[in-house]
């Protein structure tokens, strides 16, 4: 941020008085964090009132100080979004974990906005952008529910284009008005090339991946592939092709959970999770597919064969002495630091390093792919940091958190 220490602060187009700005930007962090942890809480609650109300005031409250230290353009923006969390206190329109993505983004690209104005740097939305985005979030309120994915791509790809699954602008159903479209594909490019606010270099397309996708990988971490390992490598399209959900999914696991552990100084032996990683759901492939595609509540039955699975993988790789670090990785991968997690309910050091960053890349990814295949869409990377965050000290450590947290903003060591 701009040193708030100067009479005014901004570009010459934002005169704005130091002191103003200092009070608002702490009550729109306040504000902000309010509206993070109402969000995720309205998901298990949609109809909570109270939190509904809440909610709405925080919103409130953020559009009022906007027009209060002179940053007039951005209100549109918010009113939208009050607008909408009216239509869905009065029942009009039921609260989902789409409609959270587009509140939650909507205010996070506002607080850089913000910064950015503060900071005399471009804005990282155009008037177009804002433009459309107001039209497409009035448009959510008027539509039967199911219509409603069209104007939410339409937002999210505005917002945060990696929230699509390698699909381009003009292949998307839209149903704004014309001149709306027309008018943004003039920012098309500029859209597609924003820079956002998360890392997103360990991420890769969820296309079927090769054996050299993932030796580039190894070879980047210094891990040697042996025999053991080229043949985990090729049991990878075979296992991912039970669901479609983990397309590609071990790639990306393998990404992050090795930038996690160089993160962290090589707390764990690279070669042993890179094993972990490739094995470690070899288990649930076992599973009955109609359990995989389960989107659903799981009966006992379920829940049990579900728990066993980290015990078969684990099993399978104590076959070899060479992988017993490996096979404790995959064992303890579910288990949680509060205790509650499964087969063991270990807690905190009695779970090893490996298996706490195996846990968090794995629900990661889980979180952000789950909705993938059915909307096209992947979760916000924002959103799904926040979800990983809220379960620091319970379900994660919290010290594989915040290197999570490092890998994922794209700190330098």
């Amino acid at each position: 941020m701009a040193d708030l220490n100067n009479s005014f602060v901004g570009s010459s187009d934002h005169q704005i008085d130091s002191e103003a700005m200092g009070e608002f930007f702490d009550d729109f962090l306040s504000a902000h964090q309010t509206c993070d942890t109402v969000l995720i809480q309205l998901e298990h609650d949609p109809e909570n009132s109270e939190l509904l109300n809440s909610l709405f005031r925080a919103i409130h409250t953020i559009k009022g100080n906007l027009v209060f230290v002179g940053l007039k353009e951005l209100t549109p923006l918010i009113q939208s979004l009050e607008d909408l969390l009216d239509a869905i206190r009065k029942n009009s329109i039921a609260y989902d974990s789409l409609l959270c993505d587009v509140i939650l983004l909507t205010l996070d690209r506002t607080e850089n906005m913000v910064k950015a104005i503060v900071g005399g740097t471009p804005l990282i939305l155009s008037e177009v952008d804002i433009d459309t985005l107001c039209v497409n979030i009035s448009c959510m309120v008027d539509v039967e529910p199911k219509d409603r994915i069209q104007y939410v791509r339409t937002c999210l790809f505005i917002l945060d284009p990696d929230t699509h699954l390698n699909t381009p602008l003009d292949t998307l159903e839209t149903s704004i008005d014309e001149a709306v479209i027309k008018s943004s594909d003039n920012e098309t490019s500029t859209t597609l090339n924003r820079e956002l606010q998360v890392n997103t270099n360990y991420l890769v397309s969820d296309k079927s991946i090769s054996h050299k996708d993932v030796s580039d990988v190894l070879l980047e971490y210094d891990v040697e592939i042996d025999e053991d390992i080229l043949f985990f490598i090729g049991l990878i399209v075979p296992l991912e092709s039970r669901s479609f959900y983990w397309k590609g999914r071990t790639l990306r696991l393998l990404i992050l959970s090795l930038a996690m552990n160089e993160k962290s100084g090589q707390r764990v032996d690279a070669t042993q999770l890179t094993v972990a990683v490739l094995m470690h759901d070899l288990g649930m492939s076992f599973l009955p597919r109609s359990l995989l595609m389960n989107t659903g509540a799981l009966n006992e039955t379920e829940i049990i064969a579900l728990q066993r699975h980290p015990g078969a993988g684990s099993l399978l790789l104590n076959q070899s002495e060479k992988w017993s670090d490996a096979a404790q990785i995959v064992l303890q991968h579910h288990e949680q630091v509060d205790g509650s997690g499964y087969p063991n309910h270990l807690t905190e050091d009695k779970i090893c390093d490996g298996a706490k960053i195996l846990a968090i890349a794995d629900t990661f990814d889980a979180r952000s792919h789950e909705r993938a295949h059915h909307t096209l869409l992947k979760r916000p990377l924002v959103r799904t940091m926040i979800e990983v965050n809220n379960f620091s000290g319970t379900q994660f450590d919290p010290f594989w958190v915040d290197i999570f947290n490092q890998v994922v903003r794209g700190d330098e060591a």
